[in-house]
């Protein structure tokens, strides 16, 4: 017979298996927090219990999701013999989720409406300094020239890799899409990192 704790932790789970489907097949606005419940299987009394709200649930989901993202791109990266192609590896793994239906409706089209473009820098902010500005720094120590502030170009490169999300996001094809950004995006890493 499971314990209170495993109840509890399997009915979080499935809270937030059912509201990570349903906020990508319908967006954050026109999900409601009774949905969440019945695709679960759980009583509307056990979300209320673990989310607060509907904003409390997106945020659940929208964070299980960023660390996903980022243990996605950890692991390209740890396949690649340099700093240089760890960069260029984890670049790549980044701008391939984006074609991704959750990854794309959730963090890059949802996120700033449901939690505010402070969640979206704050998520931002902790990419760069947890994994592109060191990786930039390694970079420069393999010989890499790295223009102007390293943190600085962390965050603009971190831009580049979410503009080209959105280019993925905004096409009628993402699939399609991303054949085309991936090698621009290559390329232009390529020429950030020239050594």
């Amino acid at each position: 017979m499971p314990t209170q704790l495993e109840r509890r932790t399997a009915t979080r789970a499935a809270l937030l298996a059912a509201a990570r489907a349903l906020f990508t097949e319908k967006g954050f606005a026109a999900t409601g927090r009774e949905e969440i419940a019945e695709r679960a299987g759980v009583t509307r009394g056990a979300l209320y219990h673990h989310f607060e709200s509907k904003r409390d649930a997106f945020a659940a989901v929208a964070d299980e999701l960023d660390a996903e993202l980022a243990t996605r791109v950890v692991a390209a990266a740890r396949r690649a013999p340099s700093a240089y192609e760890q960069i260029r590896a984890s670049c790549r793994a980044y701008v391939e989720a984006f074609a991704e239906p959750a990854v794309m409706r959730i963090l890059l089209i949802e996120a700033a409406a449901a939690l505010g473009p402070e969640w979206v820098r704050a998520s931002n902010e902790s990419a760069c300094v947890t994994l592109l500005t060191p990786a930039l720094r390694a970079a420069a120590t393999e010989g890499h020239t790295i223009p102007g502030d390293v943190h600085i170009a962390a965050q603009l490169l971190l831009g580049m890799l979410n503009e080209a999300g959105a280019i993925i996001a905004a096409s009628e094809n993402p699939k399609a899409a991303l054949r085309r950004v991936r090698p621009t995006v290559d390329a232009l890493v390529e020429r950030l990192l020239r050594g």
